[in-house]
């Protein structure tokens, strides 16, 4: 490889700032900017680049970018070390680009507040005034001692905080315990709506990477040709490279793109064509209206409809239920025949009309057509009735909808995270539900400029390379965060998907309040205290939990004042990698990375933690024979298996050395074809826009309007809007724990709560005063804690009822010397949620995170 002699200074100062500024929006350059990342760096160091070791982003968010990290060698001393990434040009997500998250990943590799050991509490009371009095002990030690302890639990005292990757599904259903994790609070309403209506969960391409809304599909921005943002544009949005690069080639190619947020967003600033302030929490009466005028005005894609949908399917007028024995024996009505015949077999299906009366298994039946119950349950849902709910005009509705139907299936309404289609609201499902139906009224699913799924690639289980050699043991019939309250996310985690995401937003109600757990298991680092609702009540909860650990990078608050154990955790620049391209899957791909170096000191993978527990907990299941024979240990390497069947290469290793890292298969995109292997009724499959389950649990199988869980009370009128920096991601340490990254933030405000101008000068508040927000008590009994912060005044906070604050600050952990004493934490705002109310209004129990009106009041420092 060429030699080349460049300082690391100046090396980084270039990535750095071509990253976040050329790679990105060039409205992004409206940020009050500093200098690089390598301005940290103290002294000028001659480096000669030695090497480009390829690398997946598998953890700053869900693009996973690859790209190369650039390795020197230090001219005097010998020594290599990360310098900055280089863009990896054949990656179909990253293009050749790459974030300032990524190049922040660098520089924490070298972190000095880095956790390399394992440390043991001395002290046994715990709590934010205690000192824990650490020691440190070999992590073989201290996990000889957690499993020691573990063994004296029942399986319902014991609870994982964890994502379900491979290697915590089999850990957890193995030993037969439950499993929460903080993608509730992320894409939780994504992934169960998806699930329900599309992907039926097992299928042939569901992979076990970490996929963007845990699903199978990505969105044509490239080649789109109309997008509606219905909150989707966030902040954050503003430095995914993997998101940013595909929309910017379809804005090039004339993608219109529409937007709806209170927030006006650099991102919207640079691609919106056109953007609406729409009233928080009514994104849904806007997609209703709109579904009504398609089919009101029929101008969906009825050859989609009847072929690919349950449209056409008759549902019982008096069960409410799909008529049909299963989801795969449907039956529409012929109006040909004048009869029932089974969707797949009937040439001349009714979308409309009804109630048809016929007998079907001895019994008299009265029903109709899906479409049809939709077009009645909407009837007055006009454009006008919308427009008064959200403030958006109705001509502006109609206009939007007739555009959007007429430019399908070259359309689509990105939702991914923390958008109004997630769980920003207790109606976010339905919203969810209805871009989906939006999505099959266009027949963008599945077809390019619309809804990508995944096809002919997959990262397999555990289970698919060594199968259990017996039944796992069942897992306890309560879950401390009340999953099995609500049955239809019980069963899919039960019975079809183990790594469904858990209920996270209402786990510290069940700590706190049933005290039944006595051992809890964290996998961070950034699924603690910030990921979690009203932090408060599980931090009174975790002082009383007799045994609490932490997987960690990083001694975070969770692990400095409530953790018995803390297991250091390797960087992700120190595993090896596979991954499929979710965030762009038109082809099936795979993409690897090489450990940039051997991770110091004692740390350990969570895939070799997870084996050295199951041996200790539950042999028979960790070994190929279950004899518990230590040399009989499963394989884990799921990458090898991928490429080995595939035909690619025999590992991983062999992958990187003959084909560079990348596998790709540019073929022509098969439109709707794979909706038939994964939806609903397979071999055949469907999508299902009617959703039976609803039905069991008392709510509406249908999308119907339904308003925000609270309402503004007297001063609590002030709407709660949460966002994240582009540079961080939730409040792990790599970024905020970065003094560049940390400076870049407090440059631009991200410390402050950000108001509208006229609300500042109606208050008498001015820029830089410190303001106190308060939850409404009414909805906030216990344990509450307003935050304090300096005022940020700013256009882009647009309506006069709403507040701006920023996710994954908040920091107190002496062991954080630059994160610690920095900024407020939201989700001391946000009510834990009590299950009986969520039942009311979410089946799911993943929404409202953003339900809460606030008090703003004047001083607090």
């Amino acid at each position: 490889m060429k030699k080349i002699e460049l300082s690391r200074r100046n090396l980084l100062k270039w990535a750095s700032t071509s990253a976040l500024l050329t790679m990105f929006p060039s409205t992004l350059r409206r940020f009050v900017s500093v200098t690089g990342l390598a301005e940290a760096s103290e002294k000028e160091i001659k480096y000669t680049i030695s090497k480009k070791i390829p690398q997946v982003c598998a953890r700053a968010c869900e693009c996973d970018c690859a790209y190369y990290v650039v390795i020197g060698k230090d001219s005097e001393t010998g020594i290599e070390k990360a310098l900055t990434l280089e863009g990896w040009q054949d990656d179909p997500v990253s293009r050749g680009k790459y974030c300032i998250k990524g190049l922040a990943f660098v520089d924490s590799m070298y972190d000095p507040d880095r956790l390399l050991v394992a440390l043991k509490r001395t002290n046994p009371k715990k709590g934010i005034n205690e000192d824990p009095g650490w020691i440190v002990v070999s992590t073989e030690e201290a996990l000889k001692e957690i499993v020691q302890k573990m063994k004296k639990f029942n399986k319902d005292e014991i609870v994982f905080c964890s994502p379900g990757d491979p290697y915590t599904n089999r850990l957890c259903r193995s030993i037969g315990v439950r499993r929460s994790d903080q993608r509730t609070e992320c894409f939780g309403t994504h992934y169960y709506i998806n699930s329900l209506m599309l992907t039926n969960p097992p299928n042939k391409y569901y992979s076990s990477t970490y996929t963007v809304t845990h699903s199978v599909w990505g969105f044509d921005y490239s080649n789109t040709k109309y997008m509606i943002w219905f909150g989707f544009d966030s902040f954050s949005k503003c430095g995914k490279a993997g998101i940013l690069n595909h929309i910017a080639e379809g804005k090039r190619k004339g993608t219109k793109i529409v937007i709806f947020n209170p927030i006006k967003t650099p991102i919207a600033d640079g691609y919106a064509d056109e953007w609406y302030p729409i009233k928080p929490g009514t994104d849904l009466a806007v997609a209703l209206a709109m579904i009504k005028f398609i089919i009101d005005h029929k101008l969906y894609n009825e050859k989609f409809l009847k072929e690919y949908t349950d449209a056409i399917a008759l549902v019982d007028e008096k069960t409410r239920k799909h008529v049909g024995s299963s989801d795969r024996n449907w039956f529409a009505w012929c109006k040909t025949h004048q009869r029932i015949e089974p969707l797949s077999k009937c040439d001349d299906p009714a979308l409309e009309g009804g109630p048809y009366k016929f007998e079907f298994e001895g019994k008299q039946i009265s029903a109709k057509p899906v479409l049809q119950i939709l077009k009645e349950n909407l009837k007055d849902c006009t454009s006008e009735w919308a427009s008064k709910i959200s403030e958006v005009p109705l001509e502006v509705i109609n206009r939007i909808a007739e555009e959007f139907a007429k430019a399908s299936p070259y359309s689509c309404i990105p939702n991914l995270k923390r958008d109004a289609a997630g769980p920003n609201y207790a109606n976010s499902w339905r919203l969810m539900h209805a871009i989906n139906i939006l999505h099959c009224l266009g027949g963008s699913f599945d077809h390019e400029g619309g809804v990508l799924l995944i096809s002919d690639v997959k990262v397999p289980w555990l289970e698919d390379i060594a199968p259990p050699v017996k039944p796992y043991p069942p897992l306890p019939k309560e879950s401390p965060d009340f999953r099995h309250e609500f049955p239809i996310t019980e069963n899919i985690y039960q019975k079809k998907d183990f790594s469904a995401p858990g209920h996270y937003g209402i786990l510290g109600y069940g700590l706190y309040k049933t005290k039944k757990i006595k051992c809890v298991f964290f996998r961070n680092p950034y699924r603690g205290l910030f990921a979690l609702v009203q932090p408060q009540m599980v931090e009174k909860a975790l002082e009383n939990i007799e045994l609490v650990i932490d997987w960690n990078m990083y001694v975070d608050d969770l692990s400095y004042y409530w953790c018995d154990y803390i297991l250091p955790a390797p960087h992700q620049f120190e595993e090896a990698k596979l991954d499929i391209r979710q965030y762009y899957p038109k082809y099936p791909c795979y993409v690897a990375g090489s450990p940039v170096q051997k991770a110091p000191g004692d740390c350990i993978g969570w895939g070799k933690l997870a084996v050295k527990i199951g041996l200790a907990l539950a042999p028979e299941y960790w070994t190929i024979d279950g004899s518990g024979n230590p040399e009989k240990v499963i394989p884990t390497n799921t990458g090898d298996y991928a490429l080995k069947k595939q035909g690619i290469a025999n590992t991983v290793q062999e992958f990187i050395n003959s084909k560079g890292g990348i596998w790709i298969n540019k073929r022509f995109y098969k439109n709707w074809s794979t909706i038939k292997e994964i939806g609903y009724g397979r071999p055949q499959g469907r999508i299902r826009m009617y959703i039976d389950e609803f039905v069991d649990v008392a709510h509406e199988p249908l999308p119907i309007w339904s308003p925000r869980w609270t309402e503004p009370e007297g001063e609590y009128r002030f709407s709660l809007v949460v966002t994240r920096a582009p540079w961080t991601m939730h409040s792990d340490p790599n970024f905020i724990n970065n003094p560049i990254l940390k400076s870049l933030s407090a440059k631009n405000y991200i410390d402050c709560v950000w108001i509208n101008p006229q609300v500042a000068k109606e208050m008498g508040i001015s820029e830089g005063d410190w303001i106190v927000l308060e939850t409404n008590p009414k909805y906030m009994t216990e344990l509450p804690r307003p935050v304090k912060a300096q005022v940020h005044i700013s256009n882009r906070v647009a309506r006069k009822d709403c507040v701006l604050v920023f996710h994954g600050l908040g920091h107190r952990s002496p062991k954080l010397r630059i994160a610690k004493n920095f900024g407020y934490r939201d989700g001391d705002l946000i009510p834990q949620k009590d299950p009986n109310i969520v039942k009311k209004h979410d089946p799911t129990g993943m929404g409202w995170v953003e339900d809460v009106y606030v008090k703003i009041k004047k001083g607090g420092k």
